[in-house]
């Protein structure tokens, strides 16, 4: 089970490589237009310690502070699900039968728990208004912490917390007139990397509520703080 957890929680948010910057064609671009809702495909790639895992799924996000993570076996199984509303967390296992809720601040010391907090951070890929085309900014951002945002041609390609997370952005494209990063490499203050892929990402269509209800029938719910790191 903790192989998975750590898997989920990192997501979002990853890795320590060289971002380059593609020269792309934004004539398509809208002004001021964000993401809104991201629906897509993932594929995961995790170093944790001297564990490399790597896996696949499908996530949900709506700004913004709701998201849906699916993690799935080779079988198409679901191995684990986390759904994250503002700093409410539900984690289950359906394979074990068990669930997890309650605060984010709530989760016991384990690798990884950091990455799971961050993940709106994570997703959060806009910009600062008058940012330059090139150069590096500070701000305090949404959840009143400091950041050092860095931007090539207009993109953010890095940002970074005085705690020592780290998150690249790299692999730009524009959808629905929005520039969208497929690829997100994060580093966690625990030195915990990974990298999530977007495959076929949809953005700002209609997602239903339901979508970010994690199903917990016919599982034995707990609370965050009893969740056992292994």
């Amino acid at each position: 089970m903790f192989r998975f957890f750590v898997l989920m929680i990192l997501v979002a948010l990853l890795s320590g490589c060289a971002t380059s910057t593609p020269r792309l064609d934004t004539s398509q671009v809208v002004p001021g237009r964000k993401v809104e809702t991201l629906s897509s495909g993932v594929t995961v790639a995790l170093r944790s310690g001297e564990k490399n895992i790597s896996g696949r799924g499908f996530m949900v996000y709506r700004r913004p502070d709701q998201m849906r993570l699916i993690m799935l076996s080779p079988f198409g199984t679901t191995v684990m699900e986390t759904g994250l509303n503002g700093d409410f967390l539900t984690l289950s296992y359906p394979s074990n039968g068990d669930a997890f809720q309650g605060k984010v601040r709530d989760l016991p010391a384990a690798t990884g728990q950091r990455g799971l907090a961050m993940l709106q951070w994570v997703l959060a890929s806009d910009p600062p208004p008058n940012a330059p085309q090139d150069g590096v900014v500070q701000q305090v951002n949404e959840r009143g912490a400091k950041e050092q945002i860095t931007l090539k041609q207009g993109l953010v390609v890095e940002k970074s917390l005085a705690s020592g997370e780290q998150v690249r952005y790299r692999n730009y494209a524009v959808l629905d007139g929005v520039l969208v990063p497929m690829e997100l490499q994060l580093e966690s203050s625990e030195g915990d990397r990974i990298r999530l892929t977007l495959e076929e990402p949809e953005i700002n269509t209609e997602l239903e509520p339901q979508m970010f209800t994690v199903p917990l029938q016919g599982l034995r719910l707990y609370p965050l703080s009893a969740l056992k790191p292994q």
